[in-house]
């Protein structure tokens, strides 16, 4: 009795061992929150947000421009990954894809090395300095 007692207690201690060494090997392969796609763009789109707060616009269509879209250029996949990610980061409001249409635009400049020219018809509410600038459209009297 007492040797299986001792197996047991022996196994039972190397099994957790081994659990705990297997866990500490996985969790060296997972980058850091801080290194994410979506967590740095959750950063970068967090003064938007806060923008869009203090206007009183708490939810609906907000469009979504990427600068090269902007200047005339094709949409590239890096531009529909972050807009996948940027719908994400930005519930509950509606981003839409390349569009001037709803009352407040995103514009994101960060995969173009020129100046991007600013619509008409729009006024720059917030300009985050690291390639993201928040349009609202300016209403017809």
């Amino acid at each position: 009795m007492g040797a299986a007692r001792f197996l047991i207690s022996a196994s039972l201690a190397i099994a957790a061992f081994a659990n705990l060494w297997h866990l500490n090997q996985t969790l060296r392969q997972v980058k850091p929150r801080e290194a994410d796609d979506v967590v740095i763009l959750e950063d970068r789109l967090r003064y938007v947000r806060d923008a869009l707060m203090k206007t009183g616009y708490r939810r609906g269509d907000v469009g979504y421009m990427p600068a090269g879209v902007l200047g005339g250029q094709p949409r590239t996949f890096e531009d529909d990954k972050t807009w996948v990610q940027a719908r994400y980061v930005m519930i509950p409001w509606n981003l839409r894809q390349d569009t001037l249409a709803p009352p407040y635009v995103v514009v994101d400049s960060t995969s173009v090395d020129t100046p991007v020219e600013m619509p008409d018809a729009f006024t720059k509410i917030y300009d985050s300095m690291n390639g993201l600038v928040l349009l609202k459209r300016i209403s017809a009297q």
